[in-house]
């Protein structure tokens, strides 16, 4: 009887437990079996856009100042190395080797007169009186060439003006009469080949030309008239400068024959003649600094100043380039950037306006940015070239970064 009630109360705990669990999985909602999260994609290509440059850019200046004479390319012109740009105006630097050349002749007579021996005393005397005599001519011109200019910007006195007008005025009564004594035959046959009509023809030249001569008059001198006469004045300038460095020249050789030549005086002179020698130097190293010319050919890309335009040193004034080889700069790369690129790395070089021309290319560099200590500027290579790649187009550089 116990083992019947043990059996009972053992088989009501269990059916209790199950009840129990039942309730407890109704109540509770079915949970969905865990996913597996897969990382993000890496994606295998970085795009980068940048510009189609030349392989080699010149930013030209002129290392002097002074004023732009003339602009000899236009922008988008192909040019051959050492072709003339631009020049400045260089009248000055012109007449300063001038100078330096006449002070150069004249430190080597004076080497010259201080080698030679007293035996030529009396030549030397000859010379120098020749001397003498240029410098007095040369100043003469001067002063001819002078007053001249002063004439020309003076401009016709009121006699140059009265006489030219009564000369007119007199040409045209002249004309006047020639016209009535031809009206009287301009009726009969033949009148074209008659005394009247020949007459009245020359008569009608010389009003002309008197008309012209005294509208001239009061009209002035032009500004072209002017610059040739100052140029007479500097290149007579010019030439006294010369004459006068021989004269001293010629006086320094009779002065040493005269008095005899000492080995100092020697050694000094061949010190200026070096000296002058670096003068000339310089004066033609400036001559030749007032013209620009390409330092290799290429295409001019800008040309930022014109004709009549004031420039400094370091101003700039034409940019060109090597436009036969072409590479792409990107700029402004970030540090995390850096991370999928590298130097010498083949990439993909696409240029959209080009119908997506797709070319090859290759990282030559990776520098840092002069705008920013963060960033940093990327030059690509184009390895294959296309003459439809122009200068300046937009491109799309595609790295690889499986």
């Amino acid at each position: 009887m116990k083992k019947i009630l043990l059996l009972s109360l053992v088989t009501l705990f269990i059916l209790s437990g199950l009840g129990v669990y039942s309730f407890y999985v109704y109540k509770t909602p079915a949970r969905e079996p865990p996913q597996t999260v897969l990382p993000e994609e890496v994606p295998r290509f970085v795009k980068f856009s940048g510009k189609v440059v030349p392989l080699r850019e010149a930013r030209l200046s002129f290392p002097i100042a002074g004023r732009i004479a003339k602009v000899y390319v236009q922008e988008g012109e192909q040019v051959k190395e050492g072709t003339e740009l631009v020049s400045l105006e260089d009248s000055l630097l012109r007449i300063e080797l001038a100078m330096a050349e006449a002070e150069l002749e004249q430190a080597r007579l004076e080497l010259e007169a201080l080698k030679l021996s007293p035996d030529e005393l009396s030549s030397a005397e000859l010379e120098l009186q020749e001397a003498r005599a240029l410098v007095e001519e040369a100043k003469a011109e001067l002063a001819a060439a002078q007053a001249e200019l002063r004439i020309v910007e003076a401009g016709p006195s009121e006699e140059e003006l009265r006489i030219a007008k009564a000369e007119m005025d007199r040409a045209e009564a002249i004309m006047r009469q020639a016209q009535a004594e031809y009206d009287k035959v301009a009726w009969a046959p033949g009148t074209g080949a008659s005394p009247q009509a020949i007459a009245l023809e020359q008569a009608t030249l010389n009003y002309e030309l008197a008309k012209a001569r005294y509208e001239a008059l009061l009209k002035g001198p032009s500004e072209d008239q002017k610059e040739i006469e100052s140029s007479k004045v500097k290149a007579a300038y010019a030439r006294l400068r010369a004459a006068e460095a021989k004269l001293y020249g010629a006086q320094t050789r009779y002065n040493s024959l005269k008095d005899g030549v000492e080995q100092k005086k020697v050694a000094l002179a061949e010190t200026k003649v070096k000296i002058a020698e670096l003068k000339v130097q310089a004066a033609r190293l400036r001559l030749e600094q007032a013209t620009l010319k390409a330092p290799f050919s290429g295409v001019v890309w800008n040309v930022w100043k014109s004709e009549g335009e004031g420039v400094s040193p370091g101003d700039l004034v034409i940019t060109m380039g090597d436009a036969s080889a072409l590479k792409v700069v990107v700029t402004g790369l970030s540090q995390e950037d850096l991370k999928l690129v590298k130097k010498g790395q083949e990439v993909a070089i696409t240029i959209p306006s080009l119908s997506n021309l797709t070319l090859p290319g290759k990282i030559e560099s990776i520098v840092p940015s002069s705008s920013s200590e963060a960033r940093y500027n990327m030059y690509v290579r184009i390895t294959a070239f296309t003459p439809q790649v122009r200068w300046g187009m937009t491109a799309i550089v595609v790295v690889s970064v499986r």
